[in-house]
């Protein structure tokens, strides 16, 4: 899938709207088109006063002027939707989205235990790769860090292995990057080949890195090791208990990177 439209969801609750400023500049540099979404809740627990329903049109249709002012195709949908979650991803889904730029909302790890968060059901839903943003610095070093599986006996694996390396690259010529490889893994009678890996993905050896650890706790050190701005990583199972280890990973990249975390599904 080439990197030719981008789906902003703003946030209604604040001000600042660092997935938006994040959108807006990779239009820029890599001349995709732009929708910007918002979704407004109506659920019982919904509690948003006409006043600040007003504020929030008025951002929103100041954040698709400015991108229009500033030469980009863009287009505008606000809706209202019980679920917001499911609502981005049908719009991702309805005007073929390339990937969805959102703002991270931080959870604590028992947070992350007791419920299931916002983020958990649009990683494992959207049709697209989703980049959460962290915060508004630049990626001022260009590295990209793909964290593939070291374990890829399964069909599923390998796919989303060889969609992770692929997008990396293309991340790589679209905003002059540069492509690091991660394969974590914790038992010493599985550790894999760096040169099998340099190989297989025809990246150079220097910037494949394999590492043993937990998942998370290597792909978070790896990433503040060598300065990576975005780290990419996959996800498998959308159900049950391999989808929730699968999405832990995922989740506590989130929680504990200051990287902004691209997820494929």
């Amino acid at each position: 899938m080439a990197l030719d439209k981008f789906m902003v969801v703003l946030d209604p609750s604040g001000e600042q709207q660092p997935a938006y400023e994040r959108a807006l500049a990779s239009c820029h540099m890599t001349g995709a088109r732009l929708h910007v979404y918002a979704c407004l809740g109506t659920g019982q627990h919904e509690q948003t006063s006409p006043a600040a329903v007003k504020l929030f049109q008025a951002l929103f249709n100041g954040c698709v002027e400015r991108a229009r002012r500033e030469g980009i195709e863009v287009t505008g949908e606000l809706e209202w939707a019980a679920d917001w979650r499911r609502a981005a991803v049908e719009a991702a889904t309805r005007i073929s989205a390339s990937m969805i730029f959102k703002h991270y909302s931080p959870h604590t790890d028992v947070e992350r235990e007791i419920r299931t968060t916002y983020d958990w059901t649009l990683l494992r839903l959207a049709p697209c790769p989703v980049l959460m943003i962290k915060n508004r610095r630049d990626w001022k070093n260009r590295r990209v860090l793909a964290a593939v599986c070291p374990d890829a006996s399964s069909e599923a694996h390998q796919k989303l292995n060889n969609q992770i390396i692929s997008f990396a690259q293309r991340f790589s010529d679209a905003y002059g990057s540069e492509a690091h490889v991660i394969s974590a893994f914790e038992d010493l009678h599985h550790q894999p080949s760096a040169d099998m890996l340099a190989e297989s993905y025809g990246i150079a050896q220097e910037f494949v890195h394999v590492v043993r650890g937990r998942p998370a706790d290597a792909i978070r050190e790896t990433a503040e090791h060598i300065g990576a701005d975005l780290i990419l990583i996959g996800t498998v199972g959308r159900s049950g208990i391999h989808g929730t280890i699968v999405g832990n990973t995922s989740e506590r990249l989130l929680d504990h990177t200051p990287s902004d975390v691209l997820v494929l599904n």
